[in-house]
């Protein structure tokens, strides 16, 4: 089974999978105190499900971009989790990467080639990356990160399609400040999802598509076989 954490945004949130099945998901805010509560949120969420890290061969992190001290706290603890249980192997995501994987089907369902991920970066601009949705029947990887991770103000969007060469028709938006970016572009899909901010869920579901795809993890550009925090920013801000 997998366990994967993520709290790039304002909430830890964990889910366990067997395989690419969703076995149970819980989402909880937290303030100032998360690295006091990470630990026995976790052990407390798999004695619910009535297991232990003994029947957990995967632990999959949501590595940021997002907040210092939550990817701080989140990495510390599965660092410490995977120390103490050796066999339990760590898989590191791009939390961008996993917020697209949250929108895949949706974005399949309106038949767009993109999905622009958005993540707070708390410094009144956002981090964002682009990723392709992978049609072909043979092909193991869902989505392909087209660009590296970049920092933008919301107001500068229209120039992020202009550089990246995007058809408004081709591209779901995802993730902070979706409504301001409707406003911004007319017409621009934007994802219905409830959260808009990254999950446990996203993260859960590429970590279990590669490893059921067997796909070497160091090759995909947004996976790890280590914990890793991504404190992406860029030299000046577009």
């Amino acid at each position: 089974m997998i366990i994967s954490i993520e709290t790039s945004a304002s909430d830890l949130s964990l889910t366990l999978l067997n395989k690419e099945s969703i076995i149970s998901h819980i989402s909880i805010p937290f303030n100032n105190e998360l690295s006091e509560i990470i630990v026995p949120t976790v052990k407390m969420f798999l004695k619910d499900n009535f297991i232990s890290f003994d029947d957990i061969s995967f632990l999959a992190v949501g590595c940021g971009p997002g907040g210092f001290t939550g990817i701080r706290a989140i990495i510390s603890t599965a660092l410490g989790i995977t120390v103490s249980k050796s066999h339990i192997k760590s898989i590191g995501i791009n939390s961008l990467a996993g917020l697209a994987m949250s929108a895949l089907q949706e974005a399949k369902i309106l038949k767009v080639k993109y999905v622009i991920s958005s993540i707070d970066s708390k410094k009144d601009d956002l981090f964002l990356q682009l990723f392709k949705i992978n049609y072909t029947k043979n092909k193991l990887l869902p989505i392909a990160a087209i660009n590296d991770i970049d920092t933008l103000k919301i107001e500068k969007l229209n120039n992020y399609f202009k550089v990246n060469n995007l058809a408004l028709k081709e591209v779901l938006f995802v993730g902070h400040q979706s409504n301001i970016a409707k406003n911004i572009i007319e017409n621009l899909k934007v994802s219905i999802n409830s959260t808009q901010q990254p999950d446990s869920l996203g993260v859960g579901k590429l970590a279990s598509r590669l490893i059921s795809n067997k796909i070497n993890i160091n090759k995909t550009t947004y996976a790890f076989d280590k914990f890793k925090p991504i404190y992406a920013r860029s030299v000046q801000i577009n």
